[in-house]
This record gives structure tokens, sequence and C-alpha cells, in this order.
């Protein structure tokens, strides 16, 4: 009988289990649980690791390196950049050391090299996109993670949030994807447009010498609703910060509202009560804020872009413009 490839693999719990308990000082028997509600064919796959004193910690084994063109150091850059926040004050779920003092490990899945890693875990419960007061303390303490990352000296390479990454590679597969299709045609033309537009207007934008001058640097790159939880004091964990690394906070707040569906809320004052907590730590200037709506734009395109990078993980049926 021939062996056959394998795209994407679950790791047995109990198997990881025995893993961590090996590289992991918790002295004592591990158990693990695979995060229903966070399996997704096309991200990470979550385990709730437990420790036989009752502690409780998230595994996150990393999807194979290769489709995302990631390496070694794209996971440790994410890894050391939460450290740094997690010392600087900042409500961040942070990685824990492994008996030999590092952050990041490794296995060999079916597909290939996995890497893995293990986070504190995040208290409470999913932030209400309704809640005024969560909303206001969000944008605040987003602003505060942007201005504490311009102290942050990386020490590892990771691949930059650029308009070639957000825009250019996510048209190429769409235009690979949708090109010889007669049903979309008019789907791409209005995508090449809408990029087109949108790339001329954030160049515009970003080379005015009034925009802010700590516009660029290191950012969440995937700031949602659903990835920070409130406690019962209202205090913040953020966690998931996958699609990290060098880029424009004008973006990580265009995707925050996309995300979150702010843009289409009926109620304005959801939105302003987010950025009132923004503006409080971290004003912007004109030309930064009226970056926010050519980077919704471009938030929906490489979205699309990234549905058709996962076309052979998750299936090409629900592929539609956003």
């Amino acid at each position: 009988m021939e062996t056959i490839r394998v795209v994407r693999s679950f790791l047995d719990a109990a198997a990881l289990a025995e893993l961590i308990a090996a590289e992991y000082d918790f002295g004592g028997p591990v158990t693990c649980k695979l995060f229903s509600k966070m399996v997704r064919t096309q991200d990470n796959d979550h385990y709730l690791v437990t420790t036989g004193k009752g502690d409780q910690f998230v595994a996150r084994v990393y999807q194979l390196g290769t489709r995302l063109q990631r390496q070694e150091s794209d996971y440790l850059y994410e890894l050391d950049w939460l450290n740094f926040l997690e010392k600087e004050g900042l409500p961040v779920s942070y990685p824990i050391a492994r008996k030999d003092g590092r952050f990041l490990g490794n296995l060999l899945a079916p597909e290939g090299l996995r890497y893995y890693a293990l986070f504190s875990l995040a208290q409470g419960s999913a932030m209400h996109i309704n809640d005024e007061e969560q909303l206001y303390i969000f944008g605040r303490e987003m602003a505060r993670i942007h201005l504490a990352s311009n102290r942050y000296e990386h020490k590892y390479d990771r691949r930059v949030l650029d308009l070639e990454f957000l825009v250019d590679k996510p048209m190429q597969r769409i235009k690979r994807y949708w090109d010889d299709v007669e049903e979309h045609k008019e789907d791409l033309e209005l995508l090449l447009i809408s990029a087109q537009e949108a790339k001329a207007d954030i160049l515009a934008l970003i080379n005015n010498e009034k925009y802010t001058a700590d516009a660029w640097g290191p950012i969440g790159g995937d700031f949602h609703s659903r990835s920070v939880f409130f406690d019962a004091n209202n205090t913040p964990t953020f966690f998931n910060f996958d699609w990290c690394g060098t880029g424009w906070r004008a973006y990580d707040i265009a995707v925050f509202l996309h995300n979150s569906d702010l843009i289409h809320q009926r109620n304005p004052e959801l939105a302003e009560a987010f950025f009132a907590g923004y503006y409080a730590e971290r004003p912007l200037s004109e030309n930064e804020h009226e970056a926010i709506a050519p980077f919704l734009t471009i938030r929906r395109i490489w979205l699309t872009g990234w549905f058709m990078m996962n076309d052979g993980l998750a299936g090409h049926s629900f592929i539609a413009p956003l």
C-alpha cells in the first residue's frame, strides 16, 4: 500500500500532552484538550493544557509554515514581541518558557514540520461589541500597544505588512483563480480597480509630511472582538497575534473596524467609543485617519486573496468577493 501526502492533520491531544510534559517544567502530568470553538481549517490549532497542579495554558500548533512562506524567525518575532509587551505592562497573552529557556518548539506532523508554543490563558469571556465601555478600553489598549511598540527592537526577521503583502500578492492569487472564470470577470475587474485606487490613496497619504510620525511599526495585524477577553472587572487580555508584523497602525485600526463589523453598525456611538479610547492615548493626524478608509478596502482584498490561498484546506465553493 502506498502512502499519500497529507495537507492538514490534527495532533492527538494525549500525544501532545506527553510532549509538553517532557519539554516544560510543570513537575507532573499534563492533559490536553482541543479547543473545538477555535478549530478552523485555515488557521492554527489550539489546545487547552492543564497541569497536575491545576494551572492552565493554551498550546498553539502553527499550521505548516511553507504554506505562508514562514521561517522559524517569523514565529520567534511574534513570541519575542509578546514577551516585550508583557514586560511593558500591556494586557496580552504571553508565551511560556520551556525547560531549555526557549519559547518555541517543533514537531514532525504527517504533513511536515510544524512549530508550537504555550501561552498564558486569557481569563474572562469574549468582548461584547455593543458595550461602549469595552470598546473604549479596547481602543485605549490598542493605542498603548502601538505606542509601546515604538520602543521594540526586533531580534528576528518577519515578513513586513507592506502594500506588496496586503495588495499585490493577494491580487496575483485572485487573478490566477478568477482570470478564466466567466462568472467572476466583473468581480475581478472591480477588485483590480479598487486595489489600484486604494494603493494610490495610501501612497498619497503616507508620503505627505503631515502623516503621523510613528504611523509605521509593530502591529497586531488581526485585532477583532473575538481576540480579546474581558474579566469581571472589565480588564482585557489580548491574544492571537499570528498575523503580527511591522505595518501601518491605520491598517490595524481598519482591520478591527472591519473584523468587528463596526463600520456596518447602525449605532455610530460604538465606533466613537473605540476612537475615543484610542485617541486618549495616541491621537491620529488627519492624514492617518483618512488612511483608514482605503485600508478597509485593502483589508477586503487581502481577505479574498487569503481565502483563495486556503482553497486546498477549506474548499473553494465559499470564496466570494468581499
